[in-house]
């Protein structure tokens, strides 16, 4: 841990956890490179996409690294095709906390229909 921590850019603009995912993307993005594209390894391709799936990672984000960056060992050439996706979940993650959000999340609830109770026909509803 305190090795991960050492790691850990002053200039990155996130929670340390934020940070370990990128790290792990970065990292499963290069080794789908060498295995896609240097190899031609189908079946450690195959490993790699179900653990990007198992990881729960977006899979746009994960391809757009594939694609986007020429140099998969230069790290800004990644954070720069990274960035914008980041930016996109944060503005998200704003919006779903925001107070006009809680206020739709609160206006849906009363808005739902009335159960009827378990004794009432349903043409009395």
């Amino acid at each position: 841990m305190a090795r991960a921590a050492a790691c850990y850019p002053m200039a990155f603009e996130g929670s340390f956890s934020e940070f370990k995912e990128r790290q792990l993307v970065f990292q499963l993005a290069r080794q789908l490179v060498e295995a896609q594209f240097i190899r031609a390894d189908r079946h450690r391709t195959e490993r790699l996409w179900q653990e990007v799936a198992a990881e729960g990672m977006d899979t746009d984000r994960v391809i757009a690294l594939l694609y986007g960056v020429s140099d998969h060992d230069d790290d800004a050439a990644m954070e720069a095709v990274d960035r914008p996706y980041r930016d996109q979940c944060r503005r998200r993650a704003r919006r779903q906390h925001s107070p006009l959000a809680r206020l739709a999340t609160f206006v849906r609830r009363s808005a739902a229909p009335a159960r009827h109770s378990a004794g009432a026909p349903l043409a009395a509803i």
